[in-house]
């Protein structure tokens, strides 16, 4: 496995810093995850030796964020990123620190972070090192913020958002003084680039818990300050599962938004893909609650927009006749005469040999019509059949 790899790899970068007499731990998510016996997506070590210390000990590394004191370990297993412990000055943007300092004391790097859940470490011989309480956090269900909150986050203002964005991935609470100190700071969150909140976003969206996300965005005061409508929405949203892929909650965040338009989508900076994907789901779902859908829009649309505009007329409680389920769109999608354009026997060049007209708007309207008459079976997608229609039905 993948997890067990990285971990492997960590391990091995910790014993040989610790044979060079250094000392490096695991730290971060990692030891959060592996606690509550979960798969790290990231296992990242922390040292007292310096950047240049740490590439003397390995044959090769790279400079990833050498200026903050990250190197790459390139380790045969898995890559395995190594930072020297520090400690941050002033934060006069509310986003990044004015300057960084290493120092050798673990306790003063951990005093840094922000949760207590992520202010753990693990040694090499898989011993916890826990000073402010983030296991027993862990055990109650509970985000709090290492220290003073509202230091925390007047440190870097998007981890009010982060905050937030752990409750509804990880199903827990966010203890009470956090709370009220990004109630009280939740202004600051415009010192944060909108690329960085719509990351935070996108993982939201794919969490468990999207509506605890959407509730507490809501009751601490941060949706005044970002983009979109955020009212009334916690129990919609608990009905809603977007799996691996964000633009699903994006369409849903749209369809919630009073002018149901991708507007929003762009103060958020999305990207084109998910414009568009948003935009197709939007149009599906209007024509699936208002007049239902034709052949053509099964066959204009791919089969996971039309699912997924399925899912959100039952999540919003539309009345729909039919489909009556996912089985049945993949049965009429699937059994569709054609299936994409390219399908088609004939092209524009044949209209055009057969009626003698000049090439203009008629052609992509015959056939747009041609494709109809196929959709619903009243056409069979065969050239001398469609001469014989277009000539008999559309030139007289």
């Amino acid at each position: 496995m993948i997890e067990q790899t990285a971990w492997k790899a960590a391990f091995d970068v910790i014993a040989s810093l610790e044979e060079h007499g250094y000392e490096a731990v695991i730290v971060g998510g990692a030891v959060r995850d592996s606690l509550r016996g979960h798969q790290a997506n990231d296992v990242d070590v922390a040292t007292n030796a310096v950047p240049e210390e740490v590439k003397t000990v390995f044959k090769r590394t790279a400079d990833v964020g050498i200026a903050h004191g990250t190197v790459l370990v390139i380790h045969p297993l898995s890559p395995v990123e190594v930072t020297t412990y520090r400690t941050e000055g002033t934060y006069q943007d509310h986003r990044r620190p004015d300057q960084v300092n290493f120092v050798s004391s673990l306790a003063e790097d951990l005093k840094r972070r922000d949760f207590t859940i992520n202010a753990m470490a693990m040694t090499g011989h898989q011993e916890i090192i826990d000073l402010f309480g983030g296991k027993e956090d862990i055990q109650n269900g509970v985000i709090r913020a290492v220290g003073e909150p509202v230091e925390r986050f007047k440190e870097d203002a998007l981890r009010m958002l982060r905050a937030i964005r752990f409750s509804s991935q990880l199903g827990f609470k966010i203890e009470k003084a956090t709370f009220q100190a990004i109630s009280k700071q939740a202004q600051d969150i415009h010192f944060i680039a909108i690329e960085r909140i719509k990351a935070e976003f996108d993982k939201i969206f794919t969490s468990e818990h999207p509506e605890k996300a959407i509730q507490n965005i809501q009751q601490s005061g941060l949706a005044k300050f970002l983009p979109g409508d955020f009212d009334q929405q916690s129990a919609i949203w608990e009905k809603f599962r977007a799996s691996k892929e964000s633009w699903k909650g994006w369409a849903l965040f749209c369809l919630l938004q009073p002018s149901q338009d991708i507007e929003v989508l762009r103060a958020y900076k999305c990207s084109n893909y998910e414009k568009k994907q948003v935009e197709n789901i939007l149009i599906a779902y209007q024509l699936l609650t208002s007049t239902g859908w034709t052949k053509k829009d099964y066959f204009t649309f791919d089969i996971e927009v039309l699912t997924i505009a399925y899912e959100f007329s039952r999540v919003l409680g539309k009345t729909v006749f039919e489909p009556k389920s996912k089985l049945e769109i993949e049965h009429i999608k699937s059994n569709l005469a054609i299936q994409h354009k390219s399908d088609l026997v004939i092209t524009g060049h044949d209209l055009l040999k057969w009626s003698s007209k000049k090439s203009g708007p008629w052609l992509k309207e015959t056939l747009d019509q041609i494709l109809i008459e196929i959709l619903e079976n009243r056409l069979l997608n065969e050239r001398q059949q469609i001469k014989e229609w277009y000539l008999n039905e559309l030139t007289h």
